[in-house]
């Protein structure tokens, strides 16, 4: 290869490929999103 540093950044593009479709999978199952949005109060 040409440039070495390809190499190196496969391991970190899998990685997050991987997370983010176990982010994706885990709300899919529960129906649960897993960003959660909550509302605030004035008195709180």
């Amino acid at each position: 290869m040409e440039n070495p540093a390809i190499i190196l950044w496969i391991p970190i593009i899998l990685l997050s490929v991987v997370s983010i479709i176990k982010l994706l999978n885990k709300g899919g199952q529960n129906g649960k999103p897993w960003i959660r949005i909550e509302k605030v109060e004035e008195n709180e």
